[in-house]
């Protein structure tokens, strides 16, 4: 199909809106929108703000850009003419901009121009920015967008070197496959376009250059005495070249390679120290050894000398055997350690023969001073501070002085003091002792100076004494008196006693204490020594004196040393008791004829302290002087006649007291009765006090005391003479055996000893006197455990005889020794010895199983099993094994040099006793001389290579590496190839470089599997191993041209509603390559039509995947790609739009699916109601649409207009009352041939007009009534409500009281109609009242009724309660039933009387209106559901005394039926129904709703009835 080549054709109308609208509209439920007219903006833009073309450099005239995106506006508005211009960006005018229409879209085409003598360079400008401007011809809008267009690059530039000569040095050692330098050219084409290889232009076998990164390296073995410098050339190739056919154009560099000779490695030197003995005549100091790791003269050592710490020249280097390779240091003359008493320090160096000559590093050597050596032994300690006890009788260890390092045969002696001779040195030990008591030499400090054998040195010894309770407590005085009374206070300190200890610390830290064996009224202060009262004195009970012992005692150890004083106490009598009399409270009697002067009775009283004699008086009762009383004896007297006496009540009531002269007694009362007759009894009748008793009680008991003190008195010291020697144990043991190893400090027995003596005199102490000559045992002083104080050595001596002594600690002491035999046993406390200190041994790698290498020796110096040496390898090793009784090592398993170059096995001597076992390692080395017993093996395995099919001949394919582990000839490894592909490709024989000889060609074969062998050179016989390489031929990109369209763009058309698979059209392009580089496949990318097309990736042809449907989709875009099948494909795109052709497929729709017009009733003809708006998603029959009523008007009460689809009213008049709604179905067809419809439905509402008067039901109303007092005056008396047909306003009424309301009796609610009265009535009276009804319309309407009351008696009342007929009423009400129609009677008994009902509550609006002397319920007001759906009403009925009422529950609901149910005795209830088209079941607790039912009130519910 041609393409328009401007954007001004014409578009067909898109209803995609349209179709989007009558979604939306059927989507928004039942509302009714009108339709509205698709208007949306026209969008002026570009698909994108920026786009991405390209183009190639050096492009022809008239060359498009390619994008992969569509460029351009979419054209939303057929009358739009648009045209592209380029405004900036663009300042060398190479491009130019065009505007091509396909379909909906204005392709923006950028394009080279004609005539220009100026070209695309792309080294020059590689992009270029364009700002393009869109505009509509004839109108003010205009588009912007930029355009980049990348320049693309054509191989049209050759590589240059940068520099063009280099120059190197590399040393002839210089290892194969070293990098050595780097050539650098560049291209200033980018892509493979820039790529190029580098190569020499002449053969060379020795180097290697990498094709692509320029680095030569080395891939043969340098010899500078063959050629020292190598000039090459180096060429970088352009790969393109290649593809176009032109091998010659390259670039060319100069490399020069200087080879330098080498000496690789410098002299290293080791140094073995010795020390010489001054008798050496020519002593050797140190022992220097050279090596040299190059070969020849390179490897070959000058000299080493003394290069720095020899000022006088003394020493020098002697070169000996071993190839001359070990140098001795020796002397040249008398060397001068004085000036230089710490030695020299030698700095050794030395030099090879190697050109350039090398220097080894520098070497110090220390070469000690000998007679330092010697001056080195010194005391351990720069002085020696010990502490001895002060009770250490004579051989106690005091401390061991030794020397470090001890030499052998040292000695050590105490210098000639006073102190020293006080004690004793062993002189092969050095160990200090106790050569007598110590306790006994009063001294606090010793000093002491050791000197030895082997220098002049001397060391103090400063021995502290510590203090021992060898002290006794003294007092000041022999003995102590005191006075003291018995009154003094307890706690009373009347004498100090005071004693000093000379001892210090503890030892002479001084207590105090009472000694007695009684219990004394005493206390003494343990620390100040004062005495003082514990208890209340008491001359009558206790002793006159007391006699105690005050003990002095210290605080030492191990026992306190006390002593003791005698103290006198001597207590004086104080007269602190008063007189007690023995009897109290006498009664008697007394005749009248009692003689005077007789004695009547006596008291007595007793004094304890027995100072004075008591003396006795009367206080009272004898004022008449009847009585006298003996103050000595205490007898009573009568000295009057009684004959005349009359006391009171008759009794003579005497008190009596007795004194010492200081204190009185408490008084006694002696009562006499005073009888007649004569008495022959003088008895008197007294409580006993009990003091005779208790005086008698203490004299005992001071007897008892007395007698205590003298038995004390007796007491004699028989603790502190020293009677007895201290004595062994009866388990002493004479002889012990000791193990050598037992550690130092370890015990070894007890020693036990006792003494019969007590205290001190009894303490035992323990010393070795004789026998320790090695001083290797000590014993404890105090416990007698005898220790190890220094190591034993059986191998030196076997037994000792040792003294032990023991001593006690009295004064003065005694002591007693027994001899001990100590024998020392053999521990294992030697290592086994070697003969050598390392073994060397030299073995071939081929060394068979069983040979035997060398025998390893070694002794012990123990005794029986801990002498008995076994041989273990502890090397984990499997080629080695030793005899553990001779230690002959030999071979175990087979010897691999190569694996291992030498073993060095750990071979273990080691002892057989049974604890403790000793052992030594000796290290035995074995190196293992070389066989060639390894062929080369190649790493990898084997090789796989990917070449590059225009790789330059003479490239590196790979580099082979084979290694050998043998030494020398058999180490050394030569490549060669097993076949080589008639010459394609070599190998190097030393570096295994494969190299390419002759060009490759991907076409002609891919894959080459060279056989390789690598061989060493040992004679005479040589190995050899084989390997592959597999080499895969990469192909190179010669894909030079991209499939062509012959159009950028194209168009096609299908019809909507074929089937799957329909063909569409074919697209073709074009590849100028060959081959598989030639071969074009196609695909859908992209586009809106992308899976609903589908493309032969073979043939081009399009084909539909989907059904199509114009009315959602009217075009469709595709982008089809054309690839070919290259090693890196090219591709171009085409643009494809396909127009889906229009069938008659839809009917037509309406903008709503159901109209809600109005109109008011009793309209003219012609008016307008509604317009019908509908539209046909179908292209063809979008404009023939046709409308007609099909139903829903019988009497031709509405008109519509076929072509517009106006409904308008016709000469019939509406009339709402009759029908307010008229429900037209109407049909929409289009006007193709096979015509498709649709319907409509539109509901007519006709509105009111206020053409109906209010209407009462009855024109006159009658109505008897009980006559009423005052108290019933305002009650309601009738209700007369009228009805209008009208609705709204029109039907809202009034009421108003006309006529008959003389004086204003009467009242009316003009909202309900309802009558009252305001008045008492009586009965006989008559009322006629006209009631006027008017509504609200405009203009107002009205009626009248007449309302006739007659008052008649209150009937009697009756017997019978009144109650309904019925338990519960069930009614149904519909919604639309009419005013006044009946919707129910309630009836009551009894009924033969006059009965009233009323309404009472619940008649909301007064919906609802009871005939007053009937019951019957009747509607009063239109109902409602919707404004009201339930009703709970209370019904009252009367007979003018008593009165009944019920509740009504109904349960109203629009479109539903409910039933009511009551329970009461004597009232009802009454449920109404609104009925509409849907029915509910009911049962007897409720209702079911349907799914339709509007929602109810909230008392639907049974269970709300009040």
């Amino acid at each position: 199909m041609d393409l328009n080549m401007g954007c001004g054709a014409g578009l067909p109308l898109s209803f995609l809106c349209l179709a989007l609208l009558q979604f939306q509209l059927f989507g928004c439920g039942c509302q009714g929108h009108q339709f509205q007219e698709p208007a949306l903006p026209a969008t002026f833009q570009f698909t994108h703000s920026l786009y991405n073309a390209t183009i190639y450099e050096n492009s022809a005239a008239r060359t498009y850009a390619n994008s992969k995106v569509k460029m351009g506006i979419s054209v939303t508005d057929p009358s739009w003419d648009i045209k592209y211009r380029i405004i900036s960006g663009d300042e060398d005018s190479f491009f130019k901009a065009e505007e091509v229409l396909l379909g909906d879209f204005c392709f923006l085409r950028i394009r080279t121009k004609g005539g220009n003598s100026a070209i695309l360079n792309r080294e020059v400008q590689n992009h270029y920015l364009l700002i393009v401007k869109a505009a509509i011809r004839g109108e003010a809008m205009e588009a912007w967008t930029k355009v980049n267009i990348q320049v693309l690059d054509m191989n049209d530039l050759r590589p240059l070197f940068s520099p063009t000569t280099y120059s190197v040095t590399i040393p002839e050692n210089t290892p194969l496959r070293t990098s050595i330098a780097q050539v650098t050219a560049t291209d200033a084409d980018i892509g493979s376009n820039g790529e190029f290889y580098y190569y020499f232009k002449d053969r060379v076998d020795i180097f290697a250059v990498h094709p692509t990164s320029g680095v030569v390296s080395l891939s043969g073995r340098l010899n500078y005495d063959e050629k020292n410098q190598y000039d090459l050339e180096v060429l970088a190739v352009d790969r393109g070249m290649k593809l176009y056919g032109n091998n010659g154009v390259s670039s060319t560099a100069k490399l020069v390679i200087h080879i330098d000779r080498i000496n690789e490695h410098a002299p290293t030197l080791s140094v073995v120290t010795h020390i010489p003995s001054l008798m050496d005549s020519d002593p050797t100091y140190a022992i220097v050894t050279v090596d040299d790791m190059d070969d020849g003269i390179n490897g070959e050592i000058e000299s080493i000398t003394i290069v720095a710490g020899d000022p006088l020249e003394q020493f020098y280097l002697v070169r000996t055997g071993l190839g001359g390779r070990e140098y001795r240091i020796k002397v040249a003359k008398t060397v001068d350690w004085e000036d230089f008493p710490y030695g020299y320090n030698l700095t050794l160096q030395a030099k090879d023969k190697g050109t350039p000559q090398k220097f080894s590093a520098v070497k110090i050597v220390h070469i000690g001073n000998l007679e330092e050596n010697e001056s080195r032994v010194t005391f351990e300690e720069d002085a020696y501070e010990v502490e001895l006890n002060e009770f250490a009788p004579p051989g106690v260890v005091v401390v061991a002085v030794k020397l470090k390092p001890e030499p052998h045969n040292v000695e050590y002696k105490l210098s000639a003091t006073e102190d020293a001779d006080h004690f004793h040195i062993n002189p092969q030990t050095g160990l200090i002792t106790t050569a007598q008591h110590i306790s006994i030499l009063e001294r606090e400090r010793f000093v002491l100076e050791v000197m030895n054998n082997v220098n002049e040195m001397k060391v103090r010894v400063i021995i502290k004494i510590e203090d021992a309770n060898d002290h006794t407590p003294e007092f000041h005085h022999q003995s102590y008196e005191a006075f003291i009374n018995e009154s003094m206070p307890i706690g009373s300190s009347f004498l100090v006693v005071s004693a000093t200890d000379n001892d210090q610390g503890e030892n002479g830290y001084v207590t105090y204490s009472i000694g007695s064996l009684n219990p004394l009224p005493f206390i003494i202060n343990q620390f100040t020594g004062v005495i003082s009262t514990s208890e209340q004195l008491d001359f009558e009970s206790s002793p006159q004196s007391y006699r105690l012992f005050v003990r002095a005692s210290d605080w030492g150890s191990p026992y306190r040393r006390e002593s003791e004083v005698n103290v006198t106490v001597y207590v004086e009598n104080v007269n602190d008791n008063k007189p007690l009399f023995e009897k109290v409270d006498c009664r008697g009697v007394i005749s009248h004829e009692f003689p005077v002067g007789e004695q009547i009775t006596a008291v007595s009283a007793i004094d304890v302290d027995e100072l004075e004699l008591v003396k006795y008086r009367i206080i009272s009762g004898n004022e008449l002087g009847f009585f006298e009383l003996n103050s000595d004896s205490g007898v009573l007297f009568l000295t009057k006649a009684l004959n005349r006496a009359n006391p009171k009540d008759g009794l003579f009531s005497l008190q009596i007291t007795a004194t010492d002269g200081e204190n009185f007694a408490d008084p006694m009362f002696l009562n006499i009765s005073l009888v007649h007759g004569k008495l022959t009894a003088k008895n008197y009748a007294c409580r006993e006090t009990g003091a005779a008793q208790k005086l008698t009680e203490k004299l005992l008991k001071r007897a008892k005391v007395n007698n205590k003190s003298k038995m004390e008195d007796l007491f004699l010291d028989l603790y502190s003479i020293n009677r007895q020697s201290p004595q062994f144990d009866n388990s002493f043991p004479s002889e012990i055996a000791v193990k050598e190893d037992l550690p130092v400090g370890s015990t070894i027995v007890k020693i036990t000893a006792s003494d019969a003596d007590s205290s001190f005199n009894g303490k035992v102490v323990y010393t070795i006197s004789d026998g320790n000559t090695d001083s290797c045992f000590n014993i404890e002083m105090e416990t007698g455990w005898l220790t190890i104080l220094m190591p034993m050595d059986r191998e030196s001596t076997d037994k000792y005889i040792l003294n032990i002594t023991i001593y006690d600690l009295g004064s003065p002491p005694k002591c007693a020794w027994r001899l001990m035999t100590v024998h020392i046993q053999d521990a294992n406390d030697n290592k086994p010895q070697f003969l050598q200190e390392r073994y060397f041994v030299n073995i071939p790698e081929d060394t068979v199983i069983g040979t035997e290498v060398v025998q390893i020796e070694a002794t012990d110096k123990d005794l029986g099993r801990n002498s008995e040496v076994i041989y273990t390898v502890l090397t984990n090793t499997h080629q080695f094994a030793i005899n553990a009784s001779t230690g002959i090592v030999y071979v175990t398993g087979l010897l691999d040099r190569e694996l291992i170059t030498n073993c060095t096995l750990k071979i273990e001597a080691r002892d057989q006793a049974e604890n403790g076992q000793q052992y030594s390692v000796v290290a035995l080395k074995i190196i293992f001389a070389d066989v060639n017993d390894n062929a080369p093996r190649f790493v990898p395995s084997s090789y796989f290579v990917k070449v590059l099919e225009d790789m330059p001949v003479s490239a590196v394919v790979t580099w082979l590496e084979a290694h050998d582990p043998d030494l020398g000839l058999g180490g050394q490894v030569r490549y060669s190839l097993g076949n080589d592909y008639n010459g394609k490709f070599e190998i190097d024989r030393t570096s295994g470089a494969v190299r390419l000889s002759k060009e490759l060609d991907f076409e002609k074969q891919q894959m080459y599997n060279l056989t390789i062998r690598a061989k060493d050179k040992a004679r005479p016989i040589s190995l050899s191993s084989v390997s592959f390489i597999e080499i895969e031929v990469v192909d190179v990109n010669e894909n030079l041209y991209a499939p062509q369209f012959s159009e950028f763009a194209k168009m096609a058309s299908v019809k909507e509603n074929v089937p799957i698979g329909t063909s569409v059209l074919q697209v073709a392009a074009k590849d100028d390559d060959d081959g598989r580089d030639g071969d074009i496949q196609y695909s859908i990318r992209d586009g809106s039509g992308l899976g609903r097309f589908t493309v032969n990736e073979d043939t081009g042809i399009i084909n539909t995947a989907d059904v199509f449907d114009r009315e959602t989709t009217a075009s469709y875009w595709l982008t089809v790609y054309a690839t070919d099948r290259g090693v890196v494909p090219l591709f171009s795109s085409i643009e494809i739009y396909i127009e889906v052709e229009d069938e008659n497929d839809n009917a037509p729709i309406s903008s709503q699916p159901i109209y809600h017009p109005s109109v008011m009733e009793n309209s003219p003809k012609d008016v307008p109601i509604v317009q019908i708006q509908a539209y046909d998603p179908d292209y063809s029959s979008s404009d023939k649409m046709t409308f007609r009523i099909t139903s829903g008007n019988p009497q031709n009460f509405f008109t519509i207009n076929s072509k517009t689809g106006l409904i308008m009213t016709t000469s019939r008049k509406l009339d709402r009352e009759q029908q307010a709604e008229h429900v037209l179905e109407v049909m929409v067809t289009d006007g193709s041939s096979s015509p498709k419809h649709s319907t409509v439905w539109v509901v007519v509402h006709v509105l009111d007009e206020n053409d109906n008067k209010p209407l009462f039901p009855q024109k006159v109303y009658q109505i008897k009534l009980p006559e009423r007092d005052r108290k019933k005056r305002g009650e309601p008396i009738y209700r007369t409500f009228a009805f209008d047909k009208d609705k709204g306003p029109n039907a809202e009424i009034s009421y108003s009281i006309v006529d008959g309301n003389v004086d204003g009796k009467f009242f009316i609610d003009p909202k309900t109609g309802m009558v009252s009265s305001r008045k008492q009535f009586s009965a006989g009276n008559y009322d006629i009242l006209t009631v006027k009804a008017v509504d609200n319309g405009r203009p107002q309407k009205s009626s009248t009724a007449r309302l006739h009351i007659e008052w008649i008696k209150k009937p009697e009342p009756s017997a019978i309660p009144l109650s309904f007929d019925e338990p519960f009423y069930n009614f149904t009400v519909m919604e639309n039933d009419r005013v006044n129609e009946i919707v129910g009677v309630v009836t009551v008994q009894p009924s033969n009387t006059p009965l009233w009902f009323d309404i009472v509550g619940g008649n909301y609006d007064n919906a609802f209106e009871i005939e007053k002397g009937v019951g019957t319920i009747v509607i009063a007001k239109p109902l409602d559901a919707e404004h009201r759906a339930t009703y709970n009403m209370t019904v009252e009925v009367t007979d003018g005394t008593n009165s009944a009422a019920t509740q009504m529950l109904p349960d109203l609901s629009v479109s539903s039926i409910f039933s009511f149910y009551f329970r009461f005795p004597a009232s009802a209830v009454f449920c109404f129904c609104f009925m509409g088209s849907y029915e509910i079941e009911f049962s007897k607790y409720g209702t079911r709703k349907s799914p339709l039912t509007r929602q109810t009130g909230q008392n639907d519910s049974p269970g709300n009835s009040s």
